[in-house]
């Protein structure tokens, strides 16, 4: 009995852990190094900010975004 509460309350405080704060592939941090290439095929990033090309996007550690500029319809 014991065993199944403590399970019941590790599984309850892992998915309050993961319903709180932005999703980690939005999360726009510092550019790393990464040599991106020169092509201009933009992509909208789930933050919503538009990048040069998926690399770049990667580049600011944003690894879920969809091919084209934000705001386009």
């Amino acid at each position: 009995m014991k065993t199944a509460l403590g399970l019941l309350l590790t599984l309850s405080l892992i998915t309050c852990k993961k319903s709180n704060g932005p999703d980690p592939a939005c999360v726009e941090r510092e550019r790393d190094s990464s040599g991106c290439y020169f092509v201009l095929a933009p992509v909208c990033g789930c933050n919503g900010k538009t990048y040069p090309n998926d690399c770049e996007a990667r580049a600011y550690g944003i690894t879920n975004y969809t091919k084209g500029k934000c705001g386009k319809k």
